[in-house]
């Protein structure tokens, strides 16, 4: 493993952790404050609209000044939206720290450009596996530190998660060292617009805000679809998004390299994405516990194939110059992702539960019909690729 990958692995453990702290205890925040269903929902859209538009501004400054300052940045603004939190008197201040936490987020492209630095090209997905498994190791400790620190009322967890955004911040100034240096000129507008026009960057990159709809129209109304299906409650639906952590963490942290190495990047997303569809287009035949838990790991099996693959893919093809620009766009497209999907979904669901995983199913399989060729052809080492492994 490259010694940067090290601390910039932890400092994503602490940054994430502080993130999943607030995520089942914000929606009853805001109604503490008289939210509605429809205004929690708008504090959540509030992230997401700041974030894509945030995200490819961020991405393309680090191509220019390095990936250390604007990784500090984000953190900084995470520090303040989690501070706000914890002191906010009205619902207004929610918002406020939503908005300020979104423009901030260039923290998951810049990451993954960072990575994609310190990494030679056949090491790539093996670290972005690390990665998601230190996101899904977060997953499982953040909600549940959230139910602990509740008791004591809602300002603890956020003051909690303001630390851990502080810690972030000086084991970031402290500990992460600098992967690019800057440069005389950023890419232009019309470079940037012409990489994601070429045949394999922009269908990789299709490939990629597709899957993102299947994912975000499925996981946003899991919990209403076990409610209405099996009568589960919150702690029976945090259990399965437990067991989706678990197969993500085992698959990203001893299969996903052993795999990339025997079958390449393109067939190993080529399964994540048959995994997909075969769990969501099975939603309609789940009938029994036992049964949904078999589709739990395989939707889960899905994600932690596909995405460390698919990223690797991603930013082999953007140009070296343009990473940071590219992987902030592609988690843009992520974030367009959250705002479109939820809203189909959600109306599918109210016409009928059993038909919840159409919508995923068929993203899932736009995806595939998109990427396939690309994922099954062989695929030429990429232009730098000797430069980077010397």
């Amino acid at each position: 493993m490259p010694r940067a990958l090290v601390p910039l692995l932890a400092i994503t453990f602490v940054d994430v952790l502080g993130f999943t702290i607030l995520i089942p205890i914000l929606p009853f925040y805001a109604e503490h404050f008289g939210a509605s269903p429809t205004i929690i929902g708008a504090i959540y859209a509030t992230f997401a609209v700041c974030s894509l538009v945030a995200s490819p501004f961020w991405g393309r400054l680090s191509d220019r000044i390095g990936r250390k300052g604007v990784l500090i940045a984000a953190q900084v603004a995470s520090l303040f939206g989690f501070s706000l939190l914890a002191a906010g008197t009205a619902l207004w201040t929610v918002f406020v720290a939503r908005a300020i936490e979104g423009l901030g987020g260039g923290g998951l492209g810049v990451t993954q450009a960072y990575v994609t630095d310190v990494t030679t090209p056949g090491y790539r997905a093996r670290a972005f596996g690390l990665v998601g498994a230190t996101f899904g190791l977060a997953f499982l400790i953040g909600p549940a530190l959230a139910g602990v620190l509740v008791r004591f009322g809602y300002q603890v967890p956020f003051a909690v998660a303001a630390a851990l955004a502080g810690l972030t911040l000086v084991l970031t100034i402290v500990l992460l060292p600098e992967s690019k240096g800057a440069v005389k000129t950023a890419p232009t507008l019309g470079e940037i617009r012409a990489s994601l026009r070429s045949p394999v960057l922009g269908r990789l990159i299709l490939t990629q805000f597709a899957f993102a709809i299947a994912f975000t129209s499925w996981v946003t109304v899991f919990a209403l679809y076990v409610e209405r299906v099996f009568g589960f409650g919150p702690t029976q639906t945090a259990n399965m998004f437990i067991v989706s952590s678990v197969v993500a963490i085992v698959v990203q942290t001893t299969l996903i390299g052993k795999l990339v190495d025997r079958y390449g990047e393109g067939r190993v997303a080529v399964a994540g994405l048959a995994c997909a569809i075969a769990a969501y287009g099975g939603v309609g035949f789940v009938t029994t516990v036992p049964v949904l838990f078999a589709f739990v790991v395989l939707w889960a099996l899905s994600s932690a194939l596909l995405r460390p693959a698919l990223v690797a893919l991603i930013s082999d093809a953007a140009p070296a110059a343009q990473r940071g620009t590219i992987l902030s766009v592609n988690d843009s497209l992520n974030n367009l992702a959250f705002l479109m999907a939820p809203f189909i979904s959600t109306t599918v669901l109210q016409f009928n539960p059993h038909l919840t995983g159409v919508v995923p199913a068929t993203a899932a399989c736009v995806a595939i019909a998109i990427g396939y060729r690309l994922f099954t052809a062989p695929r030429p080492a990429p232009m730098n690729e000797a430069a980077e492994a010397a």
